[in-house]
């Protein structure tokens, strides 16, 4: 099975990367053309993961204030929309997840855990995703596990996912700024640690601010449309 995960992700990494690239492209010279000025969408689904009991993690009211936070923040620093994909912001995945999705970990080791049945389990519950992309939004899914090695919130850029600690002595779910802050990486932001009035600086107590360097590299993202 560790070998079937591997050439899963692998297939996975090498679509997002090609498609990723050709959507770059297009949203590059869109951009230039309109010199930034009409409003996108960003399509979110946060999707909370059940225990090996059976036991959701949080409440989808739980996150109201993060995602709302994320909002705010998309519309005023990128002027892109963050919505709902298929009307739904949150909901509680069903079965039991895991035990290798619920306890994850971030930086290189999350790339370890994207090749193995974590990748497998994100990949087939991942929104607009069955192994292969079925829609041409790119939709992110937020994907709330139990707990994170130190950390409480993660992305890495070959994957449409990020994922939140709902662990409660260290919660990404209700940390101001971390699921808007996961949700710019997946733009491909990088993080700026030298400015902690920016959202991308890595450590919770950030700001929320951005330069117009980051605005345009996140408004020609894949998952950053017109429709």
């Amino acid at each position: 099975m560790i070998v079937i995960h591997f050439i899963r992700a692998l297939f996975r990494a090498l679509i997002r990367i090609v498609v990723g690239l050709l959507a770059r492209i297009k949203n590059l010279l869109l951009e230039l053309v309109t010199w930034g000025k009409l409003r996108k969408k960003m399509r979110v689904s946060v999707r909370i993961l059940r225990d090996e009991n059976g036991n959701p993690l949080i409440q989808p009211a739980d996150i109201d204030a993060a995602f709302n936070n994320a909002v705010t923040i998309f519309l005023n620093e990128f002027n892109i929309d963050l919505v709902a994909y298929r009307d739904t912001r949150a909901e509680i995945l069903d079965g039991n997840a895991p035990t290798a999705a619920l306890d994850l970990h971030c930086n290189f080791d999350a790339f370890c855990d994207e090749f193995s049945a974590a990748g497998s389990y994100f990949a087939w519950h991942s929104a607009g995703w069955f192994g292969i992309p079925i829609r041409l939004c790119f939709p992110v899914t937020a994907f709330v596990c139990r707990t994170m090695a130190g950390k409480i919130g993660c992305s890495i850029p070959i994957t449409d996912y990020v994922t939140v600690s709902a662990d409660r002595s260290a919660s990404g779910v209700s940390a101001a700024t971390t699921l808007a802050h996961e949700l710019a990486h997946t733009c491909l932001l990088a993080h700026r640690d030298s400015d902690n009035t920016n959202l991308l600086y890595p450590n919770e107590g950030r700001g929320t601010t951005t330069t117009g360097w980051q605005r345009f590299v996140a408004r020609t993202s894949r998952h950053c449309t017109l429709w």
